[in-house]
Order: C-alpha cells, then structure tokens, then sequence
C-alpha cells in the first residue's frame, strides 16, 4: 500500500465519521422536544456534516496522486 492510498483512506474515514456523527446528532434533536433542539440540528449538526463535506473534497484535492511512470515493478 502507497502513501497516498493511506491518506485517502484515512481522510475519507474521518469524513464519513463526521457525517454519520452529524448524522446522529440530527436525529437525536429530531427526536428532543425543546426550543434548542433546532439550534443543535441547524448550527451544530449542519456543521459537523458540513465538516465531513470539506475533508472529503479536500482529500480529493490534496492527496498526492502516483506519477504515471511510477508503477509497480516487475
């Protein structure tokens, strides 16, 4: 395994950490009858998938990617 899979891999783990934490916090404000569930569910909970959504698109962008001559070697 290369560098580069490493750190996509570990960086799509902790975006699709973030969402699914989001994820839970939403349902969990969905299901709490209060005033401030709607702040947890638009200002914490839209945040932390908002989060998962940038470490995804900048694993996208910052990974280094193999160079086309740097195959393996037989």
């Amino acid at each position: 395994m290369k560098l580069s899979e490493i750190g996509m891999r570990r960086l799509l783990r902790v975006s699709s950490a973030l969402v699914v934490a989001g994820l839970c916090v939403e349902i969990i404000s969905l299901l709490w009858f209060h005033p401030l569930a709607f702040v947890l569910f638009v200002f914490v909970a839209v945040s932390i998938i908002a989060a998962g959504v940038v470490v995804f698109l900048a694993s996208l962008l910052f990974v280094i990617t193999p160079s086309p001559g740097s195959g393996p070697r037989t």
